[in-house]
This record gives structure tokens, sequence and C-alpha cells, in this order.
């Protein structure tokens, strides 16, 4: 079982970094990652797609740069195996995450929980929004166990976290209807005083009924600066251990990663079109 994150939102990449960076991944995924509008959705691409040479190279104990890595038609990442390793990776807000793991299909979703910045609706109009994506019992959970509204958001982003994890396990993509599932939350809150605790009680329903694959949900809440909070689910079989994410800097996952073509040397065109780009 192996779980990792990166914290991007600071990462002011340096012209050496992004360029060992780019010689570590595809030409394809180079094009890809440098048609982005913003600096910042770029440096979350190229960061994700380290990571999972990263997580490659430590679980399976080979150079990053051997990994053939491609796509399902829904655009999730996998490998031809014959260990049978999954992994799956997830970026928002101010983390890339990735978990893997020889046991099974892996799913995994971050998402904001706790920030300062003033939410650009209310909880009403949002869930209202959203209704019909969430059951009776997910939406008296977001709403009806406090009367703070900043608990109402983080039951809120709680929920939809692990509802994506779920759908990224089954690796179906956007087209799964959301409010099949319902997650029965055992324990309310996180215990802030723990920055490794990892909730494994949650429950899910599926189409009315207990869920009859042999699964668990894995849940961690990562601390960030000014008190603010992101929190990672992970649906996963219950043949893994149960683990906190390790936090990783670039430089980490940098040491971790091999070159592609060690022959060749970075075109700084890459580092050209990066300075391009708009900072949001």
């Amino acid at each position: 079982m192996f779980r990792f994150y990166v914290n991007c939102h600071n990462w002011t990449p340096s012209q050496n970094e992004w360029l060992q960076a780019t010689r570590c991944i595809t030409q394809t995924e180079l094009e890809r990652i440098h048609k982005f509008v913003f600096q910042r959705d770029a440096k979350f691409a190229l960061a994700g797609q380290l990571l999972i040479r990263y997580l490659l190279a430590q679980a399976l104990q080979r150079k990053s740069s051997s990994f053939e890595i491609r796509r399902t038609e829904y655009g999730r990442p996998f490998i031809d195996s014959p260990e049978k390793f999954d992994f799956n990776l997830s970026h928002h807000y101010h983390l890339v995450c990735i978990a893997g793991t020889f046991h099974g299909l892996i799913g995994c979703d971050t998402m904001e929980y706790r920030v300062n910045t003033k939410p650009r609706e209310s909880i009403e109009s949002l869930t209202d929004l959203l209704r019909n994506e969430f059951t009776k019992n997910e939406y008296d959970y977001i709403l009806k166990k406090s009367s703070d509204v900043n608990v109402h958001f983080r039951h809120f982003y709680r929920i939809w976290c692990l509802k994506e994890s779920y759908v990224k396990w089954l690796g179906c993509g956007i087209g799964f209807t959301l409010a099949r599932m319902n997650f029965c939350i055992q324990t309310d809150d996180f215990d802030e005083s723990d920055a490794q605790q990892v909730l494994s009680d949650t429950k899910l329903e599926l189409d009315n009924a207990p869920l009859k694959d042999d699964l668990r949900f894995d849940e961690q809440i990562i601390p960030l600066e000014n008190n603010e909070q992101q929190i990672i689910a992970v649906c996963l079989s219950n043949k893994n251990s149960c683990q906190p994410f390790i936090e990783l800097t670039i430089a980490d996952i940098l040491q971790g990663c091999s070159p592609l073509d060690e022959t060749k040397q970075a075109d700084e065109k890459w580092w050209k079109n990066f300075q391009t780009m708009k900072i949001k």
C-alpha cells in the first residue's frame, strides 16, 4: 500500500526543476501539459505525472523511466503489469495525491475541507443545485448536524469526496449516478489534534442495499497553511493496510525519477512555454 501527496500551491518552479521534470515524462504528456493557459494548471499536471512515476518506481522497484503509462477510454492512467498493481491520482486546491496497491483496484479523490475564503454561494443553493446527487441521509448529515455554515461546507466536501473516490474505483468516468450511493458517516468529525488520523468506518449503501464488494473508505485530513485543511478519500479493498499519506516535496519526487532518455538534454522551449502562461 502506497500513499503520497505533494503541496503544489506554493511551488514556484525554478528553470532547473522544470527542465529536469520535463526529461522524466513522455512527449505526449509534455505537449498536453504545455497547452494549459495558466501556470498553476501546468505545474499541477506536471507534478501529477512525476508523482505517478515516483510511485511506480517505489512500488515495483524499477526505474521510473521504465514504465509505459497508458490511459483507459475514460482517461485513467494505468500500466500493464504482471504484478497487477493499481493506482489512482487526484489533484485539487493545494494538493496532488496518489495511492497505489497490489490488492485490487483503488480510487482516490481530494477536495478542500476547511478554507478561509468566503464561499461563492450559500450552502443551501449549492445543495439545492445538487439535491438529486445526495440521499436524504447525506443531505441531513450536511445540513442538520450543526448550525455552523462552515461545518455544512466541510460535510458537503467530505461526502462529495467519498462519492468521487468510489466512482474512480469503478473507473467508469462521470456517467455513474451519484445518488445511487448513500454514505453513512459513523464518525462525524476528525480529531484535529491528530494529523495522522485515518478514519475507516464510513459505510456505503448502493441502490438502497449494503455494498456487496469487500471495500472500505479511508479518509484523512491534511493540514495546510493558515489553519486550512484538505481532505483525501480512498476507496480500496479491505485486504489493504490502513496507513496515513506521506508528504513529499518536488525535490523528493525529482530525486526518485529518472530521465526517459539519458543521452538527451532538456529542451528549453518547455521552460519558455511555461513562462508565457498566465498567473491566476
